[in-house]
């Protein structure tokens, strides 16, 4: 069966959300998303190939989504629709990184053609790249242990594209819609399961009880490197730092880390933003939220389920 592109459309409009879903769905996996804040959380557990957006949303604007997006080093292709027919704000959706500007009411052929042109030249390959390619790498990490999936992504976010799930049902979902460069396994079991849905799956196992970055990172980075030039490798002490996170992400310090590692604290500020572009503190703080993300998610969802019910029940 081949793999459908997936399709994320943004708008406060439920009308327009409706129609992209009627309009895409057979050919795409259509995803959607009421606000840009809603649209994050996606983009940051789902891997997504296209984001339609639009500007003037109630919160964050489509502006600000671009922005984070940049920031937090999610590369997709957006393509940005919007009412708002301006030379300067479609420049800057351009500098901020989308890939296309359409002004509403727009021709649905030029849409489609679009989108068309985005998914299929950025389809993913059944196999893994033989030569370099342009987009970003992407890992896929599978393991049930909160601190060791949570740190691992946070650091491979700095590289490239990542999913991180718990279990190998939702391993499963994800390579049922794109190919990622490495698979990032803590059981065997798992790893069996990824080979089953695909026998080729550039595989690193590791051990959940006593993860060693100074080989597990080195061999992500050589996968990686497989279909992408020039992927920067994690070096010094950095390794040792993720370890450490990993192993006491819920109560850590930078003074913590830097004794563990051996270096002094402006030492080990200087060399890990270098390599990590973040400061220490803040890689602490995007890992507490990448392990505390599944349960946000699910209150999330039950609160949009009884925001729903009771919009209904009036």
């Amino acid at each position: 069966m081949a793999i459908r592109s997936v399709i994320l459309a943004v708008d406060d409009d439920p009308r327009l959300l409706d129609a992209y879903q009627a309009l895409l769905e057979a050919r795409y996996e259509v995803l959607t998303a009421p606000d840009g804040r809603a649209a994050l959380d996606i983009l940051q557990t789902r891997t997504v190939d296209v984001v339609l957006l639009d500007m003037l949303m109630p919160g964050l604007s489509g502006l600000g989504v671009l922005d984070a997006l940049r920031h937090l080093g999610i590369e997709t292709n957006v393509i940005v629709v919007s009412a708002v027919n301006d030379s300067e704000t479609a420049l800057e959706a351009l500098r901020l990184g989308a890939c296309d500007y359409l002004t509403k009411p727009f021709h649905l052929s030029h849409l489609e053609r679009t989108i068309r042109r985005l998914t299929e030249h950025g389809a993913p390959a059944v196999e893994p790249p033989s030569r370099p390619s342009c987009a970003l790498p992407h890992a896929l990490i599978v393991s049930a242990d909160l601190g060791l999936r949570a740190s691992l992504a946070v650091a491979l976010r700095t590289r490239g594209r990542v999913d991180a799930v718990e279990d190998a049902g939702a391993a499963l979902a994800v390579l049922a819609r794109t190919r990622p460069s490495v698979v990032v396994v803590s059981e065997d079991a798992v790893a069996t399961a990824v080979r089953g849905q695909w026998p080729a799956a550039p595989i690193v196992v590791t051990d959940p009880r006593r993860p060693d970055f100074e080989t597990l990172l080195p061999a992500i980075i050589q996968a990686f490197g497989v279909g992408h030039a020039d992927v920067r490798h994690f070096a010094g002490p950095v390794p040792r730092v993720i370890a450490h996170v990993s192993a006491h992400f819920r109560r850590t310090t930078v003074e913590a880390i830097a004794a563990t590692v051996g270096l002094s604290t402006r030492r080990l500020a200087s060399v890990f933003a270098e390599q990590m572009e973040m400061t220490v503190t803040e890689y602490m703080a995007q890992v507490k939220l990448e392990a505390e993300r599944p349960q946000l998610t699910k209150m999330v969802r039950r609160h949009a389920f009884s925001t729903v019910t009771s919009y209904r029940a009036q």
